[in-house]
């Protein structure tokens, strides 16, 4: 019997780029049939499907492929975190997108808006109310009920895990085992920051690995930017118990 479809969920900035290059280095060495682009557009010989925006319906591939049967990966991250490293991403980044002019932002491209911002802060409210503000929304708005079909995970964990305790139990869900799962785990370690990997995106997508960056970033005013904006983000995904934070 095939293999489950593997599906990978991700969001802006919530480690993309590295879950698309562990997968596509599996895909090479398995030469399997990857699939990047909307859902209604998945081919049915379709093994793995990378969706960086987690705009999926996983009951819906359920129900298309019952008898192989569905398994997805959904990284989220700290929201403040998003904020920051969306922020300092988007004023160098090339992806086309960000260097398109808009009316929006008055005939200027969002890298050449937010660019122009003339400190960080203004910059990481402006992230807030834009691209980190619609990543947040798409967190909060993921279904998180979907324990059969779905392996939530933290980027936080990952971006630690050295010793695979997290990354073998995730492969293990996505339906590896013997050989298969010590195969890709060894790509897992390759392709991983603590496996010496840098990221491979000529825009350096990532710039720095380091969880909780939002302690010696963010202001009293920030915080206060940040709370007005989403209130109950941090509570509602698990990074904060309270709101004093």
């Amino acid at each position: 019997m095939k293999s489950p479809l593997i599906v990978v969920c991700t969001h802006h900035k919530t480690g993309s780029v590295w879950m698309a290059n562990i997968f596509r280095a599996i895909k090479r060495a398995e030469k399997l049939q990857l699939h990047y682009k909307a859902q209604a557009d998945l081919p049915p010989a379709t093994d793995i499907f990378l969706q960086d925006h987690s705009k999926v319906d996983l009951k819906a591939l359920q129900a298309r492929f019952p008898k192989r049967g569905v398994r997805a990966v959904h990284v989220i991250r700290d929201p403040r975190d998003v904020v920051i490293s969306g922020a300092f991403y988007h004023v160098k980044t090339v992806e086309k997108w960000a260097n398109n002019p808009k009316k929006e932002y008055g005939g200027k491209s969002y890298r050449q808006a937010i660019s122009a911002l003339p400190t960080d802060h203004e910059k990481l409210v402006f992230e807030m109310d834009h691209t980190a503000g619609k990543t947040i929304r798409e967190m909060q708005g993921w279904d998180y009920t979907q324990k059969d079909l779905c392996f939530e995970v933290r980027y936080e964990d990952l971006i630690v895990d050295r010793e695979l305790k997290v990354f073998r139990p995730m492969m293990e869900f996505l339906g590896y085992e013997g050989e298969r799962l010590e195969m890709a785990l060894k790509h897992v370690a390759e392709q991983s920051l603590f496996g010496g990997a840098a990221g491979s995106d000529p825009a350096d997508h990532i710039r720095s690995g380091e969880s909780r960056q939002w302690v010696k970033t963010f202001t009293p005013e920030l915080k206060a930017a940040f709370k007005e904006r989403f209130p109950e983000a941090l509570q509602r995904l698990g990074y904060e118990s309270s709101s004093n934070w």
